[in-house]
């Protein structure tokens, strides 16, 4: 047994690392499984005509821009016509689909197309990077997209190739590229080469499993001019390289930190943000200073390690989407004001931009429970409300939550009217209810004073089903309640999350997706799939 095949069966912390890192990558633009080998049309029709060949050029270009690189090639030996596609067709190379199917696949270990044997260290390459060196040469370009994710980049030799890789490709011009080092160490030293800026046309950028370029040492004038979206996954990299981003990326609209390695200290200031997300990583403090377009901030499995981490809103006049805020890892501050339980909200602490809040809170807890109605009156005009309800019984990372007293509808109704409550909200949605009678209260206080509110939908916590008694307690005790709204509908549904799945229930792709009204709506992501197109 080879190390690689051993380190898949005893589920090694790396690949599963891995894993997740590969699940926040553009999935690509072509799939291998339906390569022109299999086409109806690789068959001659009975009469001999060459219909295909027939079609418009523009039509040709699509379909080659469509097949994995090394069916494009074969295109070539058709015909005279074929010959001169190719060459004229951005082309699309995933390095996946150069290197042949592990044999850990192949003999069963693993099941074809699995997640675990998309993330398994990739086996010694058997000429691997000579076959994508080939390719990268034998393009004119430019490259529609180039996912590099099968090659360990720790090796000196491989660390020399990408360099080379990378200046072919500035040189030729690319659009995409995912740049994933397939390191066996989760703690990998590798530094990304400094020909990364060659690559000025890039406008999608996802890195993994590196240190960031040492900006103090680039040229002034290095940028990525047309650069709209970078996701950093499992990198090193310090405030200062945020910022260098930032300034560099004139039109940079989407950023994603994921499992920064190292405490994240962001400070936004972009006239072109429109997304940031950051996710699993430890943060120190994450401040809105000026960002003229942002829209969505979300934040998901992110806080301090053992103390609070600070979000500050500043100038953030488009800001719409915001969440997941957790009363027990942030310290939410607006303006200059740290709002705390209790506190009434000044004008300066008022965002009213913000229509969508998702939180994630002990309702069980009176500390965390008394953060939420000064929460709401600093966002005024919410229509959507996101409620991940944890368990009481479990201490998450972060300060002690202590306090006395219940938590009951008597609680909620003393905490004194909120208008985004009373006047605006329309959509409420609890995951992971458990049908504990501090949630229970919590959705009657909810449902007694939205006056507008169309829908309460409840997703119940994993094990449990619309069929069993957590779902009869539930219709049970909301029949019973007094409804602001007569009319509003509720909507009890399954956890469709994957139940091996740790940590909050999220979807990078659907964030992202600046047409999807809905960020937090997880509904129709299952086992690691986005489904939402």
């Amino acid at each position: 047994m080879d190390a690689w095949t051993k380190m898949i069966e005893t589920r090694d912390p790396i690949i599963m690392l891995m894993q997740q890192v590969l699940s926040c990558q553009p999935e690509p633009p072509i799939d291998s499984a339906a390569p022109l080998s299999n086409a109806v049309a690789a068959s001659a029709p009975a009469d001999g005509i060459d219909r295909i060949g027939r079609l418009p050029v523009e039509i040709l270009r699509y379909i080659v821009s469509r097949l994995p690189a090394k069916d494009a090639a074969r295109t070539t030996v058709l015909s005279k016509r074929w010959r001169r596609m190719w060459r004229t067709v951005p082309l699309a190379l995933i390095d996946a689909h150069v290197l042949p199917v592990p044999e850990i696949v192949a003999c069963g270990v693993l099941p074809r197309g699995s997640t675990a044997a998309a993330a398994a260290p990739a086996p010694p390459p058997r000429g691997h990077t000579d076959s994508m060196s080939d390719a990268l040469a034998a393009h004119p370009g430019p490259f529609r997209c180039v996912h590099l994710t099968r090659v360990n980049m720790d090796i000196d030799k491989h660390q020399a190739e990408l360099a080379s890789w990378l200046e072919l490709l500035g040189a030729k011009g690319v659009h995409e590229l995912v740049l994933v080092n397939r390191t066996r160490n989760k703690d990998t030293d590798a530094r990304l080469p400094a020909t990364l800026f060659r690559c000025a046309s890039l406008a999608k950028l996802y890195l993994g499993f590196w240190w960031f370029l040492d900006t103090a040492k680039l040229q002034r004038n290095a940028a990525f001019p047309y650069l709209q979206e970078v996701g950093l996954c499992s990198l090193v990299m310090k405030a200062r390289d945020l910022e260098f981003l930032q300034e560099r990326c004139p039109v940079l609209e989407k950023l994603l930190i994921h499992r920064n390695r190292g405490p994240v200290c962001l400070r936004i200031q972009s006239h072109s943000l429109r997304c940031v997300q950051v996710c699993s990583s430890v943060v120190q403090e994450i401040s809105v200073v000026h960002a003229s377009h942002l829209e969505r901030l979300l934040l998901c499995d992110a806080g301090a390690d053992g103390s609070l981490a600070k979000v500050k809103i500043g100038h953030a006049p488009k800001l719409r989407f915001l969440g997941l805020f957790v009363p027990e890892k942030h310290q939410l501050e607006i303006g200059s004001t740290i709002i705390k339980a209790g506190a009434k909200a000044g004008p300066n602490a008022i965002v009213p931009s913000v229509q969508m809040l998702a939180i994630q809170v002990k309702l069980g807890s009176r500390v965390e429970a008394r953060m939420l109605p000064g929460l709401f009156r600093c966002f005024p005009n919410i229509k959507t409300l996101y409620v991940q309800s944890e368990n009481d019984d479990i201490k998450s990372w972060g300060p002690q939550s202590v306090g006395t007293g219940k938590v009951n509808l008597k609680f909620w109704e003393e905490a004194g009217p909120t208008e985004c409550i009373q006047r605006h909200m329309k959509k409420v949605v609890l995951h992971d209810f458990r049908g504990k009678r501090r949630e229970l209260d919590f959705l009657s206080f909810i449902a007694g004073r939205a006056q507008v509110l169309e829908k309460m939908e409840i997703v119940l916590a994993r094990g449990n089903s619309p069929s069993d008694r957590v779902d009869s307690k539930l219709r049970t005790h909301m029949a019973s309640a007094k409804w602001s709204n007569g009319g509003c509908e509720l909507m009890v549904s399954q956890n469709q999350a994957d139940e091996y799945q740790k940590g909050t229930p999220w979807c990078y792709r659907r964030a992202f997706d600046l047409s999807n009204l809905d960020p937090f709506d997880i509904s129709k992501c299952v086992d690691g799939k986005c489904l939402c197109h």
